[in-house]
Formats: structure tokens, C-alpha cells, sequence
């Protein structure tokens, strides 16, 4: 009985081996750019993203994502005095290693994958909040800062098409960040081109 055990277990682990094997791996680049939102402060900006791949076969791959975000603006009112501004902003730096999968594979070679990694935040968030609100009609305007230090989740779904150049990929994300018991707290809108490297 044990033989036996022993033996499906090696002839499943080898599947995945054997599948690997039939296709060398393949490295590729992606830089990318996009909007993001500060899911915590309401807080909305732009994404810049480099991404490196390697293929470990027709539908797995690993991932190593660099992203640098930094808030522009904030979807909500303005409730400061005149003449005085809010301070609202936010920014960080993501490293994320992940592993995608291809849901989806067409010949026209359009891909739909799924990715999904732990994510190093190095950043931080500031605000400013009325202390007095709702109890005074006063306000007390106090500016509170933090700065973040943390692993959290991200995941992504994205789009990948071809293009005229045959080494060269279109492709469109949306990935969101999660820690602290909050899902997604950064959401990002990403657009990147993808150039394949070195021999397939």
C-alpha cells in the first residue's frame, strides 16, 4: 500500500516537472504606469510599475514587482477654511514577488492571468481631521502622519494581447494591496508594455 502511495505521489509531482520541460522558460520585462486610489483616505494618484517574469511553463510563471505610488489629489471635499489646505497625501514603494497563472489562452494570443504574492510597503500617509467635529461647531484642525513598514497581500488580474512586434506585449492590470485587516487599501489601474528577453 505504501509502494503504491508512494508511487502516485511521484507520478503527480512529475507532471508538473514534465510540462516544465517542454518549453524552456522565458524572461520578460514590463514597465507600466496608471491611476490609484488610496482606498483608507479617499486619496487618488498614479502608479508607476516594473515588473520582471519568468515563464515556468505554458500557463505558470513567477513574478518580482517593483511600484512606486504617490497620491495627486482626494475624492473628497475640501472642508478646511479659506485660505487654509488639507494635507491629505500618501506614497510608498511595493515589493512584490508573486506567482500568475493563465486563466484564460487564446491563439490570437490574447492572455487572461491571475497573480497573487505577499507585498513589502515601504511608505507612509498623512491626514488632517477636525478633532472638534461633530461636538463643536469650532474647528480643531490636528495634521496626524504614518509610516508603514509592512507585508501585506496583493493580487492582480490582467489582460495581455499582442502587438505588430512579435517581442513586444500590450498588456492592462488591476491589482490591490491588502494589510492590517483592510481589503484592498491601495487599488491600481495599470498599463504596461512587455518585452520578451533572450531566447524562448
Amino acid at each position: 500500500m505504501k509502494t503504491n502511495l508512494f508511487l502516485i505521489l511521484f507520478f503527480l509531482a512529475a507532471i508538473p516537472i514534465a510540462s516544465f520541460g517542454q518549453e524552456r522558460p522565458k524572461l520578460q520585462y514590463a514597465a507600466g504606469f496608471g491611476p490609484s486610489f488610496d482606498n483608507n483616505i479617499g486619496l487618488w494618484g498614479i502608479n508607476f510599475s516594473n515588473e520582471l517574469n519568468v515563464r515556468l511553463g505554458k500557463r505558470a510563471s513567477f513574478n518580482t514587482n517593483l511600484t512606486f505610488y504617490q497620491s495627486l489629489g482626494s475624492t473628497k471635499e475640501q472642508t478646511m477654511p479659506q485660505g487654509e489646505y488639507g494635507n491629505d497625501q500618501s506614497s510608498g514603494i511595493f515589493l512584490t514577488p508573486s506567482f500568475k497563472y493563465d486563466i484564460i489562452q487564446l491563439e490570437s494570443g490574447f492572455k487572461l492571468a491571475l497573480a497573487v504574492g505577499p507585498s513589502l510597503q515601504l511608505g507612509g500617509d498623512a491626514y488632517t481631521l477636525d478633532i472638534n467635529y461633530p461636538t463643536s461647531d469650532e474647528p480643531n484642525y490636528v495634521y496626524f502622519g504614518n509610516k508603514y513598514q509592512r507585508i501585506g497581500l496583493m493580487t492582480e488580474l490582467e489582460a495581455e494581447w499582442k502587438t505588430k512586434n512579435p517581442n513586444v506585449k500590450n498588456a492592462a492590470s488591476i491589482s490591490a494591496f491588502g494589510a492590517d485587516k483592510t481589503f484592498p487599501w491601495y487599488v491600481n489601474l495599470t498599463y504596461k508594455v512587455r518585452f520578451g528577453l533572450g531566447k524562448k
